[in-house]
C-alpha cells in the first residue's frame, strides 16, 4: 500500500516509467519473442525462465532502499546508456540478436544512472545484471565458455584418478582407461552447473546476512566449486568403468543423473563456505576483548567492532581522569609542605 501511495504522489515518476516501458517493449518486442520461444527448445535454456523471477524478486527486496534515495541525474548514465544503445545498433544493422541481448541490461542500467543517480543504480545493479542469464545465447557461444571448463575438468580429473589407483591417460579433453577412450564432452565441463549455481548462489547470498564483501567472495568461489565437483563426476565415472565396465558408467553416469549430482554437490559446497563465512564473521563481531587498546601499536582496532572500541574510548577516558586525580592528591600535601618551609 506505501507503495501506491508514493507512486500516486510522484505521478511525473510514473508517467518517466511508463514511457521508458513503452520505449523498450518497443524495442524488444519482436527478439524478445524469439527469446522467449527459445527458452522452451531444450534443458541448455531452463535456466532462462527463471530469471526474471529471480530479478524481480531482488528488485523487491531492494525497494525499501530505492525509495529511500535521492534521485539525482548522473552524467556517467547517460554514457552507459549510449553504450547500450550502440550495441542495440549493432542487432539493428546485423540482425545479431545476442547483441540484442546484451544491450537489454546495459540500456537498463544506463536509464537508472542517468535518470534516478548513481546510488539508486548502485543499489538496482545486482537485479539488473542477472537479467544477461535469461538470454539464450546461441549453443556454439555457449561451447566458446565450455571449453576451458572442459579442459580444465580433464587435466584435474587426470591428475587426481591416478591418487586412487586408475591407470589412466589424458590427452587434451580424453581421458583413456585401458583402451577405452572418455571424452569430457561439452554436457560433461559443468557448464549447465555452473548457471544453475550462479543463480542459486545469489539468492542464497541474497538470504545471508553476510557483509558484502563476503558475498562478492561468495559468488566468486561458484566457479572453483563447481570445477571440482564435475571433476568428482569425472572420477567416479572412472571408477565405475574400471569395476563395473565402462557401459554401466556411460549408460547410468553420464547421460542419467550425472548433471543433477553435480549441481546438488555444488550447493551444497557452497552453502557449507557460506556457513563457514558467516561464523567466522560471527566470531569478529562478538570476539573476545583484545588485551591492549585498539590505538596502541600492534592493536586490533582494525578487527574490533565499534561497541567495542566505544567501552575502550570510555575506559580508556575513566582511566585518565582517575591518574589525574591521583596525581593531583599526591601533590597537593608536597605543594603544602613546601609552603610551610617557605614560611
Amino acid at each position: 500500500m506505501k507503495t501506491f501511495e508514493h507512486l500516486k504522489q510522484n505521478r511525473l515518476q510514473v508517467a518517466w516509467i511508463a514511457a521508458i516501458s513503452l520505449v523498450l517493449i518497443a524495442m524488444y518486442w519482436e527478439v524478445g519473442r524469439v527469446f522467449v520461444g527459445r527458452w522452451f527448445e531444450g534443458s541448455t535454456y531452463y535456466h532462462c525462465m527463471a530469471v526474471p523471477a529471480i530479478a524481480g524478486w531482488l528488485l523487491w527486496r531492494r525497494w525499501e532502499g530505492l525509495r529511500g534515495e535521492e534521485t539525482k541525474p548522473w552524467l556517467p548514465g547517460f554514457a552507459l546508456l549510449a553504450f547500450g544503445l550502440l550495441i542495440y545498433l549493432g542487432y539493428a544493422r546485423t540482425g545479431v540478436r545476442m547483441a540484442a541481448g546484451v544491450a537489454f541490461p546495459v540500456i537498463l542500467a544506463g536509464i537508472v544512472g542517468a535518470v534516478y543517480g548513481r546510488r539508486l543504480l548502485k543499489i538496482a545493479a545486482v537485479p539488473i545484471a542477472l537479467l544477461i542469464f535469461a538470454v539464450p545465447f546461441p549453443k556454439h557461444a555457449i561451447g566458446m565458455v565450455a571449453m576451458p571448463m572442459q579442459q580444465v575438468s580433464a587435466v584435474m580429473t587426470g591428475k587426481v584418478a591416478p591418487l586412487l589407483g586408475l591407470q589412466v591417460v589424458q590427452q587434451g579433453i580424453n581421458l583413456d582407461l585401458h583402451g577405452f577412450s572418455f571424452v569430457v564432452a561439452e554436457e560433461c565441463s559443468g557448464m549447465h552447473s555452473l548457471v544453475a549455481l550462479l543463480l542459486t548462489g545469489v539468492v542464497l547470498v541474497e538470504l545471508s546476512q553476510l557483509h558484502k564483501y563476503r558475498k562478492a567472495l561468495s559468488i566468486a568461489i561458484i566457479l572453483p566449486i563447481v570445477l571440482l565437483a564435475n571433476v568428482v563426476r569425472l572420477t567416479v565415472v572412472l571408477l565405475l568403468a574400471e569395476y563395473f565396465g565402462p557401459e554401466l558408467a556411460l549408460g547410468v553416469m553420464v547421460h542419467g543423473f550425472s548433471d543433477i549430482i553435480v549441481y546438488l554437490a555444488a550447493v551444497l559446497g557452497f552453502i557449507l563456505f557460506i556457513g563457514w563465512l558467516y561464523e567466522n564473521q560471527t566470531k569478529l563481531r562478538s570476539g573476545d576483548m583484545p588485551s591492549s587498546p585498539p590505538n596502541a601499536p600492534g592493536g586490533l582496532g582494525a578487527h574490533v567492532p565499534d561497541e567495542l572500541l566505544g567501552y575502550y574510548g570510555v575506559a580508556n577516558a575513566a582511566a585518565s581522569q582517575r591518574a589525574v586525580g591521583a596525581v593531583g592528591s599526591e601533590q597537593s600535601p608536597a605543594r603544602g609542605e613546601s609552603g610551610e618551609a617557605h614560611r
